[in-house]
């Protein structure tokens, strides 16, 4: 912003210019600062107009219709630019507070980012990336599901159990395997010790109960699942089996158990084996060729 100095053309004297007159000071005000006056102005209301609607929206309760207000908002159309603004500024403060119109704002369920993930990121586990994302979408439709959903990862270290479950925490819940709803135990760094099982089993039936009060749909991930106590299952099983029909306008909680474990590895490993030997290529193993052998595996040891 420049300002006449004094002795430029137009002054007389050094003086200030609306000396001697009968005008008021600000009729002889350069007209760019003027116009950056007004702007400054219309910035001031308007900041107070963007806070007005950012807290209705954040804050609906006691929040009055101010639509005069928006009128009255001098400089800018609201609509347009302020409105662009006020979105920015709502998607900042719902970056670290959740807000949203409905639901709960931890919980995304982006099954189709699920899917995407498996296929461009997981390699060598074509049953993972088909079966995953169809088991989890069936259930999540489920309006009352009758039961919690169990999925079991089996393998040796390095097959890529953990790194599907962060990939599934990452796109069930906003802040992945950070976020309030999901839990992760390892068994042998919560449960170490057997001598204390009854004292893990309270302290576990107490996690579960109030994640799942404090979420409608929490994930509990259990890690070397293989390790942890019969006790410790025991307080699992009446979430694993089916549960009575709830009342017709109850709404049924959704929860999903994880167990990663590397029990039955060798079987797997020596499955595949033999049909690759065979000639069978990879991607043409099914499920069905592994589900018996890992089922009578697991018979057979309880």
């Amino acid at each position: 912003m420049l300002l006449p100095l004094p002795g430029a053309p137009g002054r007389r004297g050094a003086g200030p210019p609306w000396e001697g007159t009968d005008e008021p000071r600000s009729a002889w005000a350069w007209p760019g600062f003027q116009r950056l006056r007004e702007r400054l102005r219309a910035a001031g209301a308007l900041s107070k107009r963007y806070w007005a609607l950012l807290s209705c929206q954040v804050w609906p309760d006691g929040c009055e219709d101010d639509g005069e207000a928006a009128a009255g908002a001098p400089g800018w159309s609201l609509p347009l630019l302020g409105q662009q603004y006020l979105d920015v500024l709502t998607a900042w403060y719902c970056s670290f507070q959740d807000c949203c119109d409905g639901g709960d704002c931890r919980i995304s369920n982006n099954v189709t980012g699920l899917e995407a993930d498996l296929n461009v990121r997981l390699h060598g586990q074509h049953l993972v990336q088909k079966l995953i994302p169809r088991t989890v979408r069936d259930y999540l439709a489920r309006p009352r599901p009758d039961k919690a959903l169990a999925l079991s990862f089996h393998g040796w270290s390095g097959t890529g159990k953990n790194f599907v479950a962060r990939m599934l925490a990452e796109n069930l819940y906003r802040d992945g395997l950070k976020s309030d709803c999901v839990k992760m135990f390892i068994a042998t760094f919560h449960f170490p010790h057997s001598k204390y099982v009854d004292l893990y089993k309270e302290q576990l039936l107490g996690r579960i109960q109030e994640t799942q009060q404090l979420c409608p749909q929490p994930l509990f991930v259990f890690d070397e699942a293989e390790k942890l106590h019969p006790g410790l299952l025991e307080v699992l099983r009446p979430h694993l089996e089916r549960r009575a029909p709830e009342g017709h306008g109850a709404k049924s909680p959704r929860t999903i158990f994880l167990f990663l474990s590397n029990l039955r590895g060798n079987v797997l490993n020596e499955v595949v084996l033999n049909l690759l030997k065979a000639g069978w290529s990879r991607e043409e193993i099914t499920a069905e060729h592994l589900e018996p052998h890992l089922h009578a595996e697991i018979a057979g040891s309880t």
